[in-house]
């Protein structure tokens, strides 16, 4: 009878978590591919192999082949992939708390549920849903998660083994779970409550760690890669203001003004400060049940050693994939708190109502944004998709639209991969974001006598002959190209102008 309970209630977690995820997501399911997209696209579409050796990251480009089999080019079943990823790591997250004992029976479901759902609908790991190839931080943290669920509730060296497989999985999709085992030995203590007992466990973590990086070396011949310098850096001061700012990060969008930013984290530091004196000095609660809700608060600053490390824009949405696993234990800590400090039924309405609409006000902000880039970059392949037998070139191509990303990387691979000519297109600049910035909200032509300027870098001359000459002032580029054979375009911020 309990069994039957139990599995009705999963089902009806589901199926409330299904439908939040897919309205408050359905505005980038009609999104085409983006950026690195076309990277991954373009490895197993064209070149038919997986990224491996280079970075030793396959399962971004397995899960890629998974969707190539079912929608071909067509990004929909991609993004509900992406999607439904999402949904299973906050019902692992449910699973997890139900486990992980802090309150009375019904609180304690309440616990689970309230902390699921806030990570459904946190805003600032955003990337990793939206975008296609941020697909690598969420897969990381769904393996992450079973194996964190494996260690909490089973016993003995299979259920150890399992984890580290689970562990090993997830690393081959991205490495912002690495620490994964720190977390899981303190999670093994709590049940325990015995050092002696992690001797053995942390010696296989260990062996399971080098094992992995002795692999990542053979094939790549380095560790960390493009990212040791990051990594690796000793600049202590620098570190410290970037854990203040990434703690700043996992409550509030980003922002142009570093010291706004600051600021504020100060005031939702102190706050938090204050949450958890009163949790933590609490007379009404078992002293265990307070070293657990310290150990999340553990499990949080170890998940948030990589984000620290590597940084995450406090400007905009860019990079914020890093947070999205430190963003289960975060969403963790609040539900407990709700719940831990008033037994009020109207306060913990109000305050789940509160933070929820906060959340999703700024999580469809950011799905603008990227609704917003995918009609950029829909409209510039469109444009050279039916150009003609004309030759075509390109000024101004959208780097990102605040922290979106439209054609950083993966330009010709996206023309490749559609079959398009590659040796009538010519690209002037690409557009980023501290340029954009300078300039109103439309970038106007500047006109003089027969001379165009183009901001930030770009002038055309327009010769009597019918010929033009494009010149970037700052990579000091030059094309002379015939008026009649060639399509001009250029990005204005909001829309692709034709000049010729």
């Amino acid at each position: 009878m309990k069994e039957t309970k139990f599995h009705r209630t999963i089902i009806s977690v589901t199926l409330l978590f299904s439908v939040i995820c897919f309205i408050i997501y359905s505005p980038v399911l009609g999104n085409d591919f983006l950026s690195d997209d076309y990277d991954s696209l373009y490895r197993i579409y064209i070149q038919k192999r997986i990224l491996y050796r280079e970075i030793l990251r396959p399962m971004i480009d397995l899960s890629f082949y998974f969707n190539y089999m079912l929608s071909g080019l067509s990004p929909s079943s991609y993004y509900l992939f992406n999607i439904s990823v999402h949904i299973i790591n906050a019902l692992l997250i449910f699973r997890f708390l139900s486990g992980f004992t802090l309150f009375s029976k019904r609180d304690q479901y309440l616990f689970a549920c309230l902390g699921g759902f806030l990570f459904l609908i946190y805003p600032f790991h955003n990337e990793s849903v939206v975008w296609l190839s941020g697909r690598l931080s969420s897969m990381a943290c769904l393996f992450a998660m079973i194996s964190l669920i494996i260690a909490n509730e089973r016993t003995g060296m299979k259920s150890v083994f399992a984890s580290g497989f689970f562990y090993l999985v997830g690393l081959l999709c991205y490495e912002s779970i690495i620490f994964l085992p720190a977390i899981i030995l303190i999670v093994t203590w709590l049940k325990e409550k015995s050092f002696k007992k992690l001797i053995i466990p942390g010696f296989f973590w260990l062996l399971t760690i080098g094992s992995y990086l002795l692999t990542r070396f053979v094939l790549s011949g380095e560790i960390t890669g493009i990212y040791g310098d990051r990594l690796f850096d000793h600049h202590i001061k620098q570190k410290i203001l970037s854990a203040g700012k990434i703690f700043g990060r996992l409550f509030l969008p980003g922002s142009e003004s570093s010291y706004i930013l600051l600021s504020i984290s100060l005031v939702v530091f102190l706050f938090v400060l204050l949450i958890l004196t009163i949790i933590l000095t609490g007379k009404f609660k078992k002293g265990d049940d307070k070293l657990k809700y310290v150990a999340l608060l553990a499990l949080l600053l170890i998940s948030l050693i990589i984000p620290v490390a590597f940084g995450v824009s406090t400007r905009t949405s860019e990079g914020d994939r890093l947070l999205y696993f430190p963003s289960c234990f975060l969403c963790m800590l609040i539900a407990g708190a709700i719940i831990w400090i008033s037994e009020s039924k109207v306060y913990r309405l109000i305050t789940i109502l509160s933070i929820s609409v906060y959340f999703i006000c700024f999580l469809e902000i950011n799905n603008h944004q990227w609704v917003k880039a995918s009609r950029a970059a829909r409209t510039i392949l469109n444009s050279i998709r039916n150009k003609g037998q004309e030759n075509i070139v390109l000024i101004n191509i959208p780097d990102e639209l605040e922290g979106a990303f439209v054609f950083r990387n993966g330009f010709m691979k996206a023309l490749k991969v559609h079959k398009m000519d590659t040796a009538g297109i010519k690209i002037m600049n690409f557009l980023k974001r501290s340029d954009y910035l300078k300039t109103g909200e439309i970038i106007h032509v500047q006109v003089k006598d027969s001379t165009m300027t183009i901001y930030p870098d770009v002038r055309i001359v327009n010769h009597m002959n019918g010929f033009l000459q494009l010149t970037n002032s700052q990579n000091k580029s030059s094309l002379d190209i015939r008026k009649d054979r060639n399509l001009i375009y250029y990005w204005n911020k909001a829309e692709l102008i034709r000049l010729f």
